[in-house]
């Protein structure tokens, strides 16, 4: 097994066992209310909406109103309390505990105990970084896709340097639309949300922004094997977006540094060259072999190639093999 591929296993493997343990604990914390307890709660709140609604008149003072919109808001939020902390299942639980380490965070729920929300900042604080390693594991693979896909590309074309690596950050950009669009459409067939809908919840969930608006089943547990293998499914995919996103990002930091060191790096040698000679100069990075550059110069005209050899190394950026600054002039 390679080692890329024992490292994303490891790595998973632990933000599985991870997640496993938060949704437990975040389980015991919240889930404070007894069924029983809730049902007594809920025959309490009928009578009390009851007496509210038999104590309301057409002719009360505005005391008397402010007094019964403070009351009706300290309902709601019991309410809603008491109803939030019977929803805790283990699997709404594992469902917050993604979110959480993800840093997606759907806000359709949250801790409401002091214990619950201690436990959630400490838990993000090792979470997220377990996942974050994770994620790089597999946007390394991707990347090396990409890198793989630009080499046939520019051996085939001839490309310059600062073209492929353009091509590069379109072929990144080329599958993270291509996740959206297919993750939209199964989000349209199991949820019956709108195609932009769909689109448009996997490029909020995705750039983890997480606004919450839309959220699939709203986190209930799936209730048959179809459900399940679409929670599967579409897991899966929100995991590979992730990575890509992050692989993405990565390739268009990394085009701007390279683009910016080669604008550089001709200004650079153009100004001593003019400055020497007075004559007008053009260059052009040609590669010779995979991985292998040399610079074209074109003086008025007359064009010989440079002797400063350029390799591409993983790191995506244009390295001379000659370091001689003589070699510049």
């Amino acid at each position: 097994m390679k080692a890329g591929t024992r490292d994303i296993l490891i790595r998973f493997t632990l933000v599985a066992l991870f997640l496993l343990i938060g949704a437990a604990v975040f389980q015991v914390l919240e889930s404070t209310t007894d069924p029983r307890e809730l049902e007594l709660a809920e025959d309490a709140d009928k009578a009390t909406l009851e007496k509210m609604r038999t104590n309301l008149s057409v002719n009360m003072s505005k005391e008397e109103f402010d007094d019964l919109v403070n009351k009706l808001h300290k309902f709601q939020e019991d309410h809603h309390q008491r109803a939030s902390s019977y929803e805790w299942t283990f699997y709404a639980s594992l469902y917050f505990s993604s979110s959480v380490i993800t840093t997606i965070g759907y806000g359709h729920m949250a801790p409401a105990t002091f214990g619950g929300r201690l436990f959630c900042v400490f838990y993000a604080l090792f979470g997220i970084p377990l996942c974050m390693l994770a994620l790089k594991s597999i946007g390394e693979r991707i990347n090396e896709l990409i890198e793989n896909g630009f080499i046939l590309i520019s051996s085939k074309y001839q490309l310059q340097q600062d073209k492929g690596i353009k091509i590069k950050v379109l072929l990144s950009t080329a599958a993270l639309v291509l996740v959206l669009l297919m993750l939209g459409g199964l989000l349209y067939l199991s949820e019956g949300w709108s195609y932009f809908d769909g689109v448009y919840y996997c490029f909020i969930a995705l750039s983890t922004i997480g606004f919450g608006d839309m959220v699939p089943r709203k986190g209930q547990e799936p209730s048959s094997g179809i459900q399940t293998l679409e929670l599967v499914v579409r897991g899966f995919y929100i995991v590979f977006g992730l990575a890509l996103v992050s692989s993405l990002l990565s390739a268009v930091v990394a085009a701007a540094e390279v683009l910016n060191r080669w604008n550089g790096f001709k200004r650079t040698k153009g100004l001593c060259c003019h400055r020497r000679t007075g004559a007008n100069i053009t260059e052009e990075l040609v590669p010779v072999s995979d991985g292998l550059y040399t610079v074209s110069r074109n003086l008025d005209n007359i064009v010989f190639p440079s002797v400063i050899p350029f390799r591409r190394f993983a790191s995506h950026q244009s390295t001379p093999l000659i370091n001689d600054p003589r070699w510049l002039y």
